[in-house]
């Protein structure tokens, strides 16, 4: 009952994904005036939706989550995700130290922003120009994800699919609380942000970090501060977490684990000297509050207990080392479907792998949830086959779940390769079916 569910959702999001890609060339001709309510408590009447300017990363996911991609025609530096889409789109600079110019030079009928967007006399002369210009809520919790989806969907005019995108978020976070509910263990958790070491914070209450870390089980190991303080030695010793969280942005501006590791105190803490630092997931994704939160309690949850069993998309998440594979089951609407019942063997192209296309050809693949349905699902086949199991298949093929040939071969050194595509890590188990990383794309055949 549960998949054929699963299956009725994600039938229904992909029709209301298609309706919308359709329409899409149209809108501006064809769309009513809409008036929606801002963040501030204004009405904005929205007459022409065609040339969107989104200013904040959740914004930018949220227009993309929708189908509406094809109206967006520049974003912010904030806006990272869908990463294989919007590297093609030009940046009008970072949403809290915006200038006028850059943004009146592209002529926009509509600017969608948070309300982290300043400086304040730039929002005010953007407005003055004429420009609709649309401010959404910023709230670090399930419901300001809600808010911002829906306020969006609302305002252009896609309330359905902003409907199932609500819908599948808070079914997600029932999912992980539903989760936790099997744990025994509630593990103490500190959550420290970076940007280089001149800039780190501790989360306080009445944080994001804060939201997350309850929503997935565990308990903030600093509650005496809300907010973020900056980080000492003798708070983080205090604190002792079990577990400590970043984002992989923070270790990035560190340059590395060691260095973060290396900041004060952290190395003799409970959490460093049994491993259990964790920095697989960005800022956008763990602390944005939009129309990934759900997966991101998801995988959050199953970081903090690690007894959990782990579907398919939670273990390429975990790896860290497949961010244009998992934008792509997140467009196709196929996160929740990989993570049913299976069991699936997945050939799994890691970032490498996209770099090797021809240059254009991975836009082409992401050009609509259609066309990248089709390009995962050749990467797919039913039941479980380990690398043993794919080396006695030499010469042979398997079936992908588009219905096309996986040819099996093994080259003269014991390199399983499929279609001729090198198997480069083999054997990752997940609680349903099995991932062997390729270093290359498969290509399906046009139908």
């Amino acid at each position: 009952m549960i998949a054929q569910f699963t299956k009725n959702r994600l039938m229904a999001l992909m029709i209301v994904l298609i309706a919308l890609l359709a329409v899409a060339p149209l809108y501006a001709q064809e769309a009513e005036p809409v008036t929606v309510t801002d963040a501030n408590g204004n009405e904005v009447v929205i007459e022409d939706a065609s040339r969107i300017i989104t200013i904040g990363g959740t914004v930018t996911e949220t227009v993309f989550a929708l189908g509406l991609q094809d109206q967006i025609i520049a974003i912010d530096d904030s806006s990272i995700y869908p990463a294989a889409i919007i590297s093609e789109l030009p940046s009008v600079g970072y949403l809290r130290f915006l200038t006028a110019e850059p943004i009146l030079a592209l002529e926009p009928t509509l600017i969608i922003a948070t309300q982290d967007v300043g400086p304040q006399e730039v929002v005010e002369q953007l407005q003055a120009s004429g420009i609709t210009f649309l401010i959404v809520p910023a709230v670090d919790t399930p419901d300001g994800a809600v808010q911002i989806i829906t306020t969006i969907a609302a305002a252009l005019s896609s309330d359905e699919a902003g409907a199932a995108i609500v819908e599948g978020l808070q079914a997600d976070i029932a999912t992980a609380e539903a989760l936790t509910a099997t744990v025994e263990t509630t593990p103490r958790v500190m959550f420290i942000f970076a940007r280089g070491e001149g800039v780190t914070g501790i989360a306080g209450t009445n944080t994001g970090a804060d939201e997350m870390i309850a929503l997935a089980g565990g308990e903030n190991a600093v509650t005496d501060y809300e907010g973020y303080e900056a980080i000492s030695a003798e708070a983080v010793i205090a604190a002792d977490p079990d577990i400590i969280v970043t984002t992989s942005n923070s270790i990035e501006s560190l340059g590395g684990i060691e260095t973060f590791t290396a900041l004060s105190g952290i190395a003799e803490t409970t959490a460093a000297q049994n491993g259990n630092i964790l920095y697989s997931m960005d800022d956008l994704y763990l602390l944005g509050f939009g129309p990934r939160t759900g997966d991101a309690v998801l995988d959050l949850t199953y970081l903090l207990h690690p007894e959990l069993p782990r579907p398919l998309p939670v273990v390429l998440r975990l790896q860290g080392d497949f961010p244009i594979l998992l934008q792509a089951l997140d467009i196709a609407g196929q996160v929740e479907f990989y993570s049913g019942e299976g069991p699936y063997t997945l050939f799994a192209p890691n970032g490498d792998a996209f770099a090797t296309l021809p240059p254009g050809l991975l836009g082409g693949l992401f050009s609509s949830p259609i066309s990248v349905q089709a390009v995962i699902s050749y990467h797919v086949v039913e039941g479980i086959y380990t690398a043993e199991d794919l080396a006695a298949l030499d010469g042979q093929s398997l079936t992908s779940l588009l219905g096309q040939e996986l040819a099996i071969t093994v080259a003269d050194d014991g390199t399983v390769l499929v279609n001729d595509v090198a198997v480069v890590a083999a054997d990752l188990e997940a609680s349903n079916g099995i991932i062997h990383v390729v270093g290359g794309v498969l290509l399906p055949t046009r139908q």
